[in-house]
């Protein structure tokens, strides 16, 4: 099974995976001393699914709308939306310990998932069907 992170509770679409809580908790003044390198391997995943979609800022009614976030990426293990690194950059948005101790464990370098998994995930994960 996949490993959800960042479908917090005021971003659609979350795919009914389960919701890691409100953003608003989530949100802090600053980020970690690695937050560059953190963003460098959530960015550098592999796409599963790409949405020309395009919604608000969540936290900032002002902010321009950003295009693509509905977009999945992985790294065979975890599960993020694409617009997941942006909240990080702008609001310092914590991220679960086993998932950062991931990360750091693989020197911030998002390894190669194969097909064979990518399948996996969309079809029992996502529940996409490829037929």
């Amino acid at each position: 099974m996949i490993r959800p992170v960042g479908f917090f509770t005021e971003l659609s679409p979350g795919w009914g995976l389960p919701e890691n809580g409100s953003i608003k908790d989530a949100v802090r003044p600053s980020g970690d001393p690695d937050e560059q390198r953190v963003l460098d391997y959530l960015r550098s995943g592999t796409e599963i699914w790409s949405e020309m979609s395009a919604g608000p800022d969540v936290l900032d009614p002002d902010a321009p709308n950003m295009t693509g976030i509905g977009s999945l990426i992985t790294d065979g293990t975890w599960l993020w939306r694409e617009d997941l690194s942006y909240y990080i950059a702008k609001y310092h948005v914590s991220l679960p310990n086993d998932f950062l101790e991931r990360i750091r464990s693989l020197d911030y370098t998002a390894p190669t998932v194969l097909e064979s998994r990518l399948i996996e995930i969309s079809t029992e994960d996502l529940g996409i069907s490829l037929d």
